[in-house]
């Protein structure tokens, strides 16, 4: 057990030390697993929860959730009427939160070791951090990287390469994979180990984020308010890629909704501009490889108005 848990627990205002947010939508096999492993891998001398938002599963799906979860302790299922994309149900899986941090795990993930007690531990000693994650790693244990740098229209002119050897800090190699505490830009969105309070103060996840930019936007604005990330490499966990997503035109259109969102926040209007036709570019170089790609530049260059997001297109169930 690791003993300064005991001295923590008398001072800790809320119910939990970490809440886990778990979104299941149509793949509850993943879901389960990842629960299992927090439950093998966790100290069991740490207060915490598991919180699954069932994002309007089919029935089927949601029944093997609920029917398998009913063995574990911790956990609570609730259930939404309609698909609230990554940031909406997150942020209503966040209001059956009563912790002190928050660990926002996709569902197609596997923990390798005790990583909530390893961010845990070093949250609470580096408290000029908002937001950390621990080392990813492909189903076939390969190493993958878990953080990125924000999409800046420097970065997309002169790639990471070149601004490294000017700003190394700014820009550490993804490729390498790290012993020690990093410092980056944002971390993966598959595992974000956030402090509640602090996300309490930008307000959360923006919900206009439907399926991406999700982890650039909540590290912006905890910069913002002077808040960093971190990579926390001793914490390890298996990222099974694209289990709950699958990519087709209509996901990768969701993609440039939430990006250009994004930068139409954070970006002046003619950075905006610049990055709007770098994008467009960027798909009409592939028209070779079929339509869909000088579809996708026609709909950058508008503006990929989120009108057209998934979010909208849907129905609310009715039981």
């Amino acid at each position: 057990m690791l003993h300064w848990f005991n001295g923590l627990k008398n001072v800790i205002m809320k119910k939990y030390q970490v809440s886990v947010v778990i979104i299941n939508y149509n793949s509850s096999d993943y879901t389960l697993d990842c629960v299992k492993s927090i439950i093998k891998t966790i100290d069991a001398g740490l207060l915490y929860n598991i919180v699954i938002v069932d994002n309007n599963s089919k029935e089927d799906d949601f029944r093997n959730l609920s029917n398998n979860c009913g063995t574990f302790g911790n956990v609570q299922i609730v259930k939404s009427k309609i698909n609230l994309g990554f940031s909406g149900g997150n942020m209503f899986g966040v209001q059956y939160v009563n912790a002190q941090y928050i660990f926002f795990l996709n569902n197609d993930t596997v923990l390798l070791n005790d990583c909530i007690s390893i961010l845990y531990r070093f949250m609470i000693e580096n408290s000029s951090v908002g937001i950390c994650t621990g080392q990813m790693y492909n189903s076939d244990m390969s190493f993958h990287h878990s953080f990125n740098y924000f999409p800046t229209l420097a970065l997309k002119f002169f790639g990471s390469d070149l601004l490294r050897l000017f700003n190394p800090r700014a820009f550490p190699n993804k490729k390498v994979e790290y012993k020690n505490p990093l410092k980056v830009n944002f971390v993966t969105g598959a595992a974000m180990f956030i402090d509640y309070s602090k996300f309490a103060k930008v307000a959360g996840f923006d919900t206009n984020h439907f399926l991406y930019c999700e982890e650039e936007d909540i590290a912006m604005k905890l910069k913002r308010k002077g808040y960093s990330a971190y990579l926390v490499p001793e914490a390890k966990f298996i990222h099974h890629m694209g289990k709950s997503t699958k990519r087709n035109f209509l996901i990768e259109k969701e993609n440039y909704i939430s990006l250009l969102y994004y930068h139409r926040k954070y970006s002046s209007a003619i950075v905006y501009f610049l990055l709007k036709v770098l994008y467009a570019i960027k798909s009409l170089k592939k028209f070779y490889k079929g339509y869909d790609n000088v579809r996708m530049a026609a709909f950058i260059i508008k503006g990929a108005n989120p009108k057209y997001s998934l979010k909208n297109k849907q129905e609310l169930r009715i039981e």
